[in-house]
């Protein structure tokens, strides 16, 4: 797996259309949930209070969202953010199914745009991020805008030569299935919409 982690990550590496599969994935513990939603001051029980949350439908607590999207995009960083100068924007963020202690969260990313920047050493790239759990099911959804630093010495237009990056259309083309591995994940994640809602839906509360 660890060679699905690129070495080319400068600006001029990135190109719309690129999807990455992020190489490691990331067990949430209770730990993870129960420190620091106390240490944020989130009162919401459903992260804490198990014998409430035994009586109600989800049967167990669930894990606080700030968390899964920092999980998310933290597994997505060494790819997506080792030459990052500075972190724009995040958001269309949607939190689409609950996650409990003991699941793996897994990152997907995909290159929606890239733009210069106000700056001569470095560009804009706008990502979508997704995470999903062991079971393939999507639990995190959101984009970002990172400034990221260009090549040293130059303008560089050739291609990533990550073994993991590829376009949606050359990956179609030549049969991603097999690329891919057959992973289930990545079938929904390539013939997904690329329409994203606007608002955030936080599972969670608060």
């Amino acid at each position: 797996m660890s060679s699905l982690t690129a070495n080319d990550n400068y600006f001029e590496d990135f190109h719309v259309g690129a999807a990455y599969q992020h190489a490691r994935g990331k067990t949430v513990t209770e730990m993870d949930n129960v420190l620091i939603t106390n240490l944020v001051m989130n009162t919401a029980q459903g992260h804490f209070n198990e014998d409430q949350m035994a009586k109600g439908p989800l049967r167990h607590r669930i894990v606080f969202g700030g968390i899964t999207a920092a999980m998310v995009i933290g597994l997505a960083m060494q790819d997506t953010g080792e030459n990052a100068l500075r972190e724009l924007t995040l958001g269309k963020i949607r939190f689409r199914s609950p996650v409990f202690h003991g699941d793996t969260l897994y990152a997907y990313s995909e290159v929606l745009e890239t733009a210069p920047a106000d700056r001569a050493d470095a560009g804009e790239v706008l990502f979508r991020h997704l995470g999903l759990n062991q079971d393939g099911k999507t639990v995190f959804e959101g984009e970002r805008r990172v400034l990221i630093r260009r090549r040293p010495g130059a303008g560089s237009q050739r291609l990533p030569t990550s073994s993991f990056a590829w376009s949606r259309s050359s990956a179609r083309k030549s049969g991603w299935a097999t690329l891919i591995n057959s992973s289930a994940r990545w079938r929904w994640f390539l013939s997904s919409s690329r329409a994203m809602p606007c608002s955030v839906t936080i599972v969670s509360a608060r």
